[in-house]
Formats: structure tokens, sequence, C-alpha cells
């Protein structure tokens, strides 16, 4: 069987026939360490532009051509400065003196050619970290400057970022591993990215809701750094491993950088299967990073890490076939029972409470069909960058396939491209795999082989097509092209990100955020009431957290931490809290007109079923008030609220959400209609603004 030592790296060794390329290989330790400076280095380079921007007084992104130059600058230097410090890595400049030429000419030998800049220690780290930072420096330049003007982070708080804007708000107020919404029940969702939010949140004294924007943007930028050296020990290149880790950033914030916990794991995908494959040869430490990689992913985002043990199991089958061994099986096991120890960290709890209690249906996720799940994602198609890379991907895997380490890549993608048709066929039986949502771990793993196709090419294919004529200075005139060529490339699609993002950048500013305010400047909605409902709420509780609150407004639910009586939508919400039980139990509630009656079927909802019944309820509607109109508008701009004497004769609106998949939009809201005399006594009621607040007397 082959070993590790002799698999280690991607791309064909430098050798004394072609020395403009050096041995970066790096050891497991040194490896580790790198990595761990690396993401802290750039956390702490994001975090500081993100501070800085902030405070700097720019216009808003969609009104406004000056962060897309700004962003577009930004991302051309990044790319020129990185190009051509791995050129300068690869091709140190020549400092020969006559002296050094006579004493080389007297020996026969060849003059050596690196500066004596490269070969100070200075030389060689100031090069390195440049080439470990610039995928940091292409986050900022790309996400962090066009958001510059706004406290959101791309969609602001509309549709699926209200959901997950909530769970961060949770951990900020209560660092645990419980659900977002529903009190006292363990969390359904992967918690780690939020968890680990919550914690930063906490550190700088950050709001929940305001912590999202540069906690995505510091994941996102730690974990593209960090590639560089995983990649530089995997294919022993620095320049290799920083054009693999600067292509894998840019396609990941082209496609999908809207969810950031899913994006840094599929990032990690390409290394993860060649690991896999090293660790069916006894490879220790991939056999580790595997493990660590499938634990962790699987707090994070599930759907990618059920890809990756796939492809896991389907390549330890290949290994047991071609080398006719049971050893590639007996590692996969050891693999799937380390991996789940991890991943239990964070499920346990929510598997545990599966079991033992009541609970609706568990695939409520699956059922989401958009149009881009119902077609098979083909970069070849798309960017013309992309697509090159793409071809030359493809290629590379089909002439290159006999290579272990390549094969685990075409599996990748095989296993990933039979996800996407499963997912297709499994509207049949009335649900989906969330197929639209394996475009990106697709575009990464054909960027990544194409990157490394050009690289091996490069290294060893042109001296083979030319041995005669490629000499030195043919090599590095051609290493300047293919450095030109790709700096361009990268530009070209690089520069495209803020235009792709557009619409979801737009919402950052157009959504108003936790402190009622627009990154455009314009005026917010009724989130302007918010203040106010929450400041109601305070008079009667001492906590947010603990108290439930029933209320369709979920950017409420977003930026304070109270907890709901129902989640948003069946889609996030988590089927201990059976959602559709809730749902009927709330249509019931608002057929019932008497006061006591309404007391008393909350009160056997939660004796009967276990759910905390609400202790205050936020709808839309119109008590009966003392103040006449105007009076109301002078009372409301001193911050006061008006004098209730009576709940009235009407109803109060609440907004309930159904699921009707297969339906595109998924999702119905209907509304319903509480009689406003269910509320005329044994409750608090407060107008403020389009709101009533009804708060349940003790």
């Amino acid at each position: 069987m082959t070993t590790e030592a002799s698999t280690r790296r991607l791309l064909v060794p430098a050798s004394d026939d072609y020395p403009a390329y050096v041995d970066d290989a790096l050891s497991l330790p040194s490896t580790l360490l790198r990595m761990l400076l690396t993401g802290v280095a750039a956390a702490i380079l994001t975090l500081t532009a993100w501070f800085v921007t902030g405070r700097v007084d720019l216009p808003a992104f969609n009104s406004s051509y000056v962060l897309k130059a700004l962003s577009t600058a930004g991302i051309i230097l990044t790319t020129l400065i990185v190009a051509m410090a791995c050129y300068r890595w690869l091709h140190p400049r020549t400092r020969s003196t006559l002296r050094s030429l006579l004493s080389h000419s007297a020996t026969g030998a060849r003059p050596t050619r690196v500066s004596r800049w490269m070969q100070t220690s200075l030389g060689r780290v100031t090069l390195t970290s440049v080439c470990y930072l610039a995928p940091a420096a292409l986050v900022i330049a790309s996400l962090a400057v066009p958001l510059a003007a706004t406290r959101l982070y791309l969609d602001g708080v509309s549709v699926d970022q209200a959901f997950r804007t909530q769970f961060l708000t949770r951990m900020t107020d209560q660092l645990s591993w419980d659900d977002m919404a529903y009190k006292d029940l363990p969390s359904f969702y992967p918690g780690l990215w939020f968890f680990t939010g919550g914690l930063f949140a906490k550190l700088t004294g950050v709001a929940g809701w305001a912590a999202f924007k540069p906690w995505a943007l510091v994941t996102i930028a730690a974990t593209g750094s960090m590639l560089v050296p995983v990649w530089q020990r995997m294919s022993g290149s620095l320049p290799v491993a920083t054009a693999v880790a600067m292509v894998t950033v840019t396609i990941t914030l082209v496609i999908a950088p809207e969810e950031p916990y899913a994006a840094i794991v599929a990032m990690g995908m390409p290394a993860a299967l060649i690991m896999a494959r090293r660790a069916m040869f006894g490879g220790r430490a991939a056999l580790a990073g595997i493990i660590v990689y499938l634990g962790l992913s699987a707090n994070l985002y599930t759907l990618f890490t059920a890809i990756s043990a796939l492809a896991v199991v389907v390549t330890s089958l290949l290994a047991c076939i071609a080398y006719r061994s049971i050893k590639p099986l007996l590692i996969t096991s050891v693999i799937g029972i380390g991996s789940m120890a991890i991943a239990l960290l964070g499920w346990a709890p929510y598997l545990a409470s599966l079991f033992t209690q009541p609970h609706g249906p568990t695939g409520k996720a699956q059922h989401y069909l958009p149009s881009d799940g119902t077609e098979l994602p083909l970069p070849f198609f798309e960017s013309p960058a992309l697509a090159v890379l793409s071809l030359l991907a493809l290629i590379w895997l089909v002439v290159r396939y006999r290579d272990g380490d390549v094969r685990a890549l075409s599996v990748g993608l095989f296993v990933t491209y039979g996800w996407i048709t499963l997912s297709m066929l499994a509207t049949l039986a009335g649900t989906t795999l969330l197929g639209f949502r394996l475009g990106l771990p697709v575009a990464i793993i054909l960027g990544v082989a194409g990157v490394l196709a050009i690289a091996e090419f490069h290294l060893s294919g042109l001296r083979r097509l030319y041995p005669e004529t490629l000499s030195d200075t043919n090599a590095r005139l051609a290493s300047r092209v293919i450095a030109i060529l790709m700096a361009l490339a990268c530009i070209g699609y690089a520069t495209s990100i803020p235009f792709t993002n557009q619409d979801n950048i737009d919402l950052a500013y157009t959504d108003a955020d936790g402190e009622a305010k627009r990154g455009d400047r314009f005026p917010a909605d009724s989130t302007t009431y918010y203040r106010n409902v929450d400041a109601t709420l305070m008079e009667h509780f001492t906590s947010r957290a603990g108290t439930v609150v029933l209320t369709d407004e979920k950017n409420f639910m977003s930026f304070y931490p109270y907890h709901a009586f129902q989640a948003m939508t069946a889609h996030y919400a988590n089927p201990l809290g059976q959602f559709e039980e809730r749902n009927k139990e709330i249509e019931r509630w608002s057929t019932i007109t008497d006061p006591q009656e309404l007391r008393d079927a909350m009160d056997a909802a939660e004796r009967d079923r276990g759910w905390h019944k609400p202790d205050a309820i936020v709808m839309r509607g119109q008590l009966d008030l003392k103040e006449s109109p105007e009076e109301i508008a002078q009372l409301t701009e001193e911050g006061k609220y008006p004098t209730v004497v009576g709940a009235g004769d009407g109803t109060f609106t609440y907004l309930i959400a159904d699921d009707i998949y297969p339906n595109q939009p998924n999702v119905r809201f209907r509304s319903l209609q509480f009689h406003a005399a269910a509320f005329a006594n044994g409750w608090s009621l407060t107008q403020v603004g389009p709101f009533v607040v009804a708060v349940r007397d003790k």
C-alpha cells in the first residue's frame, strides 16, 4: 500500500532541472501553528477593517457608486499584490556580482538566483504573510467595503436572515445550546457558529444582531486565510496554496456568502476529500484532520457534512476494491466513530429529547424547491474565468484519475452531482434533499482542481512539451505570463462580487437595524416602535430571556432575545416544538371572545402539551384611547403612550405561517383576527404605534 509520505504532495516536486520552484512543504506542527497564527491575524485584520470602515462617513451602496469603486480598487490591489508576492517567491531577483559570476565560471556551477532580501528571515516572512492574509484582504475589499455604511450583513434581516439573526441574538443573551425560539428546548439547528458568535458578541460588547456582520466577515476571512497553510502542506508550494485559497474565497463570495457557517464548511471540502483519501493509506495526520472536519462541520451545516461523509464512504469502497483489502473500511469506521463523537457534543441534547418527547415532523426543513433545485450546476457555462477553470479541472480530473488525490476530488464531485440528482427525484416522495444548496461545493471543487491543473502543467508540462527551448529565462517568462493571466482572471471574477450580490447588499441598506436605522438613511418602517414595545414589556418582566411572547413580528424577535410561543416558519422550527399543532392552538384561541376562556385555554396548553404559555402578545390593532389623534401624535414624539380606556370591539391581527410545499413560495402567511373582547380583562394593554401590546396579569 502507498504510504502517506509518498503521497503528501499533489504536485510534481521541484528538481535541479527546474530551479524556479522551491519545496515549501510544511511539517505537521508547523502547519498547525501557522493555521492558528494566520487565523488570529486574519481575524484581527478583518475586525480592524470593520471597525474603521464603520466609523468613516460613506454613502450607501444602493444610492452611490463610491463603495463600488472602493471595493473594485481594493480587489485589484489585493490581487496584484499577492500575484507579485507569489512571483517574487518563485523567482527571487538576481543580485549577481562580477566576483560571484567569475567564481561560478571557474567551478562550472550556475550562479544562485536568490536575492539577499529573500535570503533573510524578514523577506520570507513578509512574502509569506502577504500570501497568508491575502484571502482575508479579499473578503474585506469585496464584502466589508460594500457593507461599510450599514450595520447589517447581506440580506439584512429579510427572509432567512431573520431567523439567523434571532439565533445569534439568543446566543448573545444566553450562551447555551438552546433553541433560538422555544423555551427550554435544545437546539435543532446546528449551533456552533452561533454559539461562538454569541461569545464574540459578549467579549466585544456588541448586540447580537450587530455582531452578525463582523462575525460573518471574520469567520469567512479567517477560514480563507487558514486554507493557505493547509494547502501549502498538501501541495508543497506556497504560491499554489495561495492561489487555491484565493480562488476558493472568490467562488464562495460570488455564489453563497449570505450563509457564512455553510460557506466555511464548503471552503474546506476539497482539502477534506484529499485528507480522507490519505487517511485510508495510513496518514495519521490526515485521519485526525478528516475526523475533526466532519465532527465540527456537523455542528455547522449538516448538509455539506453528509456530502463529505458519503464521499469518504465511496472513496473507502474504491480503495478496498483497488487494493483488495478491508483496511480502508476499518479506517472509515474510525473516521465515523471519531467524527460522530465530536458531532454529538452539539447534537446529543436534541437527539435525546427527540427519542423521549413528543415532536412534530422532522423533515420540514427539506420542503423547499426553488428553480435552482431543478437545475444541474455547471460552472463550465457561467462566468468566463470560472468556466475556463472548470474546463481545465475536468480535463485534469480525467487525465490524472489514477492519482489518488485527484481521484478523491473526482469522487467528491461525482457524489455531489449524484446528491443533486437524487434531490430532484426525491420530489416524488414529497420532499427534497436541498440539492439547490450544492452549487457552491461543485464550483469550489472544480475551482480548486483547476488551479492544481494549471500549477501542475506549469511545473512539469511546459518542460515536457519544450525540453530544449524552455530555458530558465523562458521559464521565468512563462511564470510571468501565467501569473498575469491568473491575476487578470481573478480580478475579473472577483470584482463581480459586489455586483453579483447587489440585491443582497441592497437589503442590508434598506432593512432597518436593531436601532431602527437604515443604512441608506431613509426613514425606517414600523421597526421604529420596537424599542417602545420592548420598554413596555420590560415594565412587567425582569428578563427578556424566559419571557414568552406570541407575535408575528419576526424582526422584533431578531433584535430582542424574548422566547417565542411560535417559531417564524415551519422550515426552521424545532420539531420538538410541534409547529403545526401550535398553529392549530393559536387558531383556536383566535375564535375565543371570553377573557377567562382565553386564559384557561392558554393554561391548558401549558398543562397538557408542555408548551410555555404566552406571557405577552404583540399584535397589530387599535385600542380604545382617551386622546385624540393629534394628542397621540404629540405623545409619540415625547416618547409617551396614549391612555387606554378599553380593548374595543374590533379585532387584533396576527399572521400565521403555513407550509404549502410543493408550491413555490413554500410558505403562506394568512391573517388571524383575535377578538379584542377576549383581552378586556386579565391583560395589561398598551398602544405602541400600530401595535397592541398585551401583557398577561399575574
